[in-house]
């Protein structure tokens, strides 16, 4: 079965580019730009791995991860967050807590990319 993986970013460029990047490897990708669309879009259906940006406005995906850990549904979901942030000890600490399986850095390298999402889904 192909695996399924949820793209969430409030810019359009990312979120194509990495749609792109996940049907070039083989997986199925939805995207959606906001954490409101990504929370209703698990509640209907299931996916291998959620791709979260940090930086959003409404919700940022720090609080929308804290909601998928809080949904009987959701809390075992797999998500690595997608951010421009360098991660500083506090910020790891935290991602740690949410139980985030990794976080890649933007601007993505297409390779790295790839490489992160085949190792999660696997």
């Amino acid at each position: 079965m192909t695996k399924k993986i949820l793209v969430v970013d409030d810019e359009a460029d990312i979120r194509l580019s990495v749609k792109q990047v996940i049907e070039g490897i083989g997986f199925q990708a939805k995207a959606v730009s906001s954490g409101k669309a990504a929370l209703k879009a698990l509640e209907k259906e299931g996916f291998d791995l959620v791709l979260l940006d940090v930086f959003m406005p409404e919700m940022s995906g720090r609080q929308v991860l804290e909601k998928i850990r809080q949904g009987k549904k959701t809390r075992g979901q797999k998500v690595a967050f997608l951010t421009v942030a360098q991660m500083n000890q506090a910020g790891k600490k935290k991602i740690a807590e949410l139980k985030a399986a990794d976080y890649i850095q933007k601007p993505v390298d297409v390779e790295d990319l790839s490489r992160k999402i085949k190792k999660l889904v696997k």
